[in-house]
């Protein structure tokens, strides 16, 4: 867990090193080929973005459950860096400076009203049903696949909420293709 004592930029150290263990879980997981082969996800730049935005939504509503100004915080940081991320591919792809803002606003868009749809979709508790639906309706997967990939971001909610709260709010999050094809 993050230490609240001891000097600003020590704790600043701390944040950044949380973030990025969580980033790199998170990127990690969403880019398996399970999720393009098996579970309906277009194997495209736009389809490898929504899966980043799909684990980086199923983290933030795990912080949400912590609660409390770390939580927000992480929160805010692992958003930030996602962006970050967003616009580092951009470049590698050798996207010219003039049209990366454009590119990178629009996936921002996209990032934060998709993150906000699964968030709503994650806390109705339907079994899946409203989350296949928002899936479906943002492009993230094949409408017949929807379902299936609703199930496994289920299964990735419950593995992330039996995780201890000093854990997760460390970046821990247990990825790494722990979660079954469903």
């Amino acid at each position: 867990m993050i230490a609240f004592s001891g000097s600003w930029f020590r704790r600043r150290g701390a944040l950044k090193k949380a973030v990025a263990e969580a980033h790199g879980r998170l990127v990690r997981e969403a880019l398996l080929p399970v999720h393009y082969e098996t579970r309906g996800v277009p194997d495209t730049f736009e389809g490898r973005a929504q899966m980043v935005t799909v684990m980086t939504a199923l983290a933030c509503a795990r912080f949400a459950g912590v609660g409390g100004p770390l939580a927000a915080e992480l929160t805010e940081r692992l958003n930030a860096r996602v962006l970050d991320g967003f616009d580092a591919a951009f470049r590698e792809k050798g996207v010219g400076d003039h049209s990366i803002a454009r590119k990178v606003r629009t996936l921002a868009e996209a990032h934060t009203g998709l993150g906000r749809a699964l968030l709503e979709a994650l806390s109705a508790g339907d079994s899946g049903q409203a989350l296949a639906g928002v899936l479906q309706r943002n492009g993230v997967a094949r409408a017949e696949k929807a379902g299936e990939l609703a199930a496994a971001l289920l299964a990735y909610q419950a593995q992330f909420a039996a995780q201890p709260d000093t854990e997760i709010l460390s970046g821990g999050f247990a990825c790494g293709g722990s979660v079954p094809a469903v």
